[in-house]
């Protein structure tokens, strides 16, 4: 194995303050060396060792690794088992039932049958699933379906039946139960804790099964530039000890071909709090990442916490899922003894609930400088963002919504007005605050380009430009998914721009974000990935 490398005739991105207009660099081991012109590199090279591997990167881009800062990897690689209820693989509700009568062929009598994205406003139907839809398909086995936004899922009679949800089952804390005329449960379980009656039954994957996932999951994520990802919700389907230990083993092993910043839901981390483990334990492949909880739910089906009633219904503003007093008391909790907290907010309502909890926390604390985050933040008003950058709060914005779902959010959910300012990039950028963006997988795809493309131009399905003036440049759209997300580990000085010193992560693009018309960035590639120095996937000729 040769230590030394070097990669020259490229277009190298560094994001460094100090080192532009490079076109090489040279890595030692898992760290970069050497950045600067090809003559530089090429001789510094050869006086260090003429025994090193030199590669020719053709003239083409090379970005630091994209840093996946809230998604679902552990969640995703076990949907890799389930059936794709998605709109994309399934025009129908009929296809769909075919689809889970085709999974039941192959498998034990009474197994369950699990599903994950289902969109009732996009399938033909223009409906949720029922436990009826799901009696017919599987008669024989227990079913549960969760819905594209994680916030919803289906049960059939079966499942219901082991949960022991009947017509006279109370409604779970700030989340229901949907039952008809007659107070019968229709299947339709809305929010989490409604969820967790049904999902805390379901047989758990083994460990192999885990791990062979997650695997199949990181080579995806590397054949889209990610090298490093925050697991955005570790516990939330349960199991969230054995994913730990699967993490564990696969790096112990020098299997994880991705670096893993571990969010966990509050059960979880408080696990590790209680036996002293903080933010930041572990090594620079796994660590020990944020506190994750939840304070509404999903826009797309009209529990996000919003200050104005939704569009089309009028009679509904969402809810809180904690109330003021205890969240108050649970960031408190974790900002004083110096723990990152990561909370999922979309409404503007819920973004409010949560600044009223950070900014009591911090007066009582005020030496922590935990960066913490809101995930989503899709509705954040300017004077929120002001004081997100007073209190050193990191948004986190899911900008893949314009595209998605921007159309209906339009139409359905919260009218024309409300939509072009949904994830205000360029309000965050104007004050100065430094944040993230994500692509919520198993929610929207893993593209990182895909997202910066959205981020600069705000196109819907439709083709229509919501919020022209929330659009970002690419530049800034590229540090949303690499020095940004690094800083929000607290991870800047190791990675998120390509500098010496700093780990050998890195992305080799056919194209030039910064430099492509800016409608064809999404058109632009990943041909090679390299993590700590080593091709994890690599296209180039």
């Amino acid at each position: 194995m040769r230590f030394l490398k070097i990669f020259y005739n490229g277009k190298i991105i560094t994001l460094s303050d100090s080192i532009s207009n490079a076109t090489a660099f040279a890595t030692w081991k898992d760290r970069f060396f050497a950045v600067g012109s090809d003559s530089y590199i090429k001789n510094l090279a050869t006086g260090i060792n003429e025994n090193f591997e030199s590669i020719d990167l053709c003239g083409r881009t090379v970005v630091p690794g994209f840093i996946e800062s809230h998604n679902h990897l552990s969640m995703y690689a076990t949907q890799l088992l389930q059936v794709d209820c998605s709109c994309t693989a399934n025009q129908s509700i009929d296809k769909i039932k075919n689809s889970i009568a085709d999974k039941t062929k192959n498998i034990k009598h009474d197994e369950w049958v699990r599903g994950f994205g289902y969109d009732d406003t996009m399938i033909s139907d223009k409906r949720h699933l029922t436990k009826m839809d799901l009696d017919d398909a599987a008669p024989n086995h227990p079913v549960y379906i969760q819905h594209i936004s994680a916030h919803f899922a289906y049960a059939n009679s079966k499942a219901l039946e082991i949960a022991g949800i009947d017509k006279n089952t109370a409604q779970p804390e700030g989340a229901e139960i949907q039952k008809d005329a007659n107070g019968e449960p229709t299947g339709v379980l809305i929010e989490l804790s409604a969820m967790r009656l049904v999902n805390r039954h379901i047989p758990a994957y083994s460990g192999d099964q885990i791990k062979n996932g997650i695997i199949q999951a990181s080579e995806h994520y590397n054949q889209h530039g990610i090298t490093s990802i925050h697991d955005g919700a570790i516990g939330f389907e349960g199991q969230g000890s054995e994913i730990v230990k699967c993490y564990g083993d696969l790096e112990s092993q020098g299997k994880l071909s991705i670096r893993v910043y571990m969010t966990m839901v509050e059960e979880l981390f408080c696990n590790f709090f209680n036996n002293g483990m903080k933010t930041g334990f572990g090594s620079n492949v796994l660590k020990l990442g944020s506190v994750k909880a939840f304070q509404d739910g999903s826009i797309q089906i009209f529990t996000a916490a919003v200050n104005e009633p939704y569009h089309s219904r009028p009679d509904l503003t969402g809810e809180l899922v904690i109330p003021q007093k205890r969240l108050d008391s649970m960031i408190d909790r974790y900002h004083s003894a110096g723990c990152q907290i990561a909370i999922h907010a979309n409404g503007d309502r819920a973004i409010e609930s949560v600044l009223q909890a950070f900014d009591k926390a911090h007066k009582k604390s005020p030496d922590k400088k935990n960066r913490h985050m809101i995930i989503h933040c899709q509705m954040a008003s300017d004077e929120q963002i002001e004081r997100m950058r007073k209190l050193d709060i990191v948004p986190n914005f899911f900008v893949n919504h314009i595209y998605y779902w921007g159309d209906r959010h339009t139409s359905l959910f919260l009218g024309p007005k409300r939509t072009s300012r949904l994830d205000p990039l360029n309000s965050a950028l104007k004050s100065g605050l430094k944040f993230c963006l994500h692509s919520d997988l198993p929610v929207t795809p893993i593209n990182p380009i895909f997202s910066i493309h959205t981020a600069v131009n705000r196109i819907s399905r439709n083709g229509e430009t919501l919020g022209a003036e929330q659009r970002i440049p690419p530049i800034e759209a590229l540090k949303a998914y690499t020095i940004n997300p690094a800083y929000c580990s607290f991870e800047e000085n190791e990675k998120g721009s390509i500098e010496p010193g700093k780990l050998a992560d890195f992305a080799v693009l056919s194209e030039n974000p910064l430099e492509i018309d800016p409608h064809h960035i999404s058109n632009i590639s990943v041909l090679a990935t390299v993590l700590g120095g080593d091709f994890v996937f690599n296209r180039l000729p």
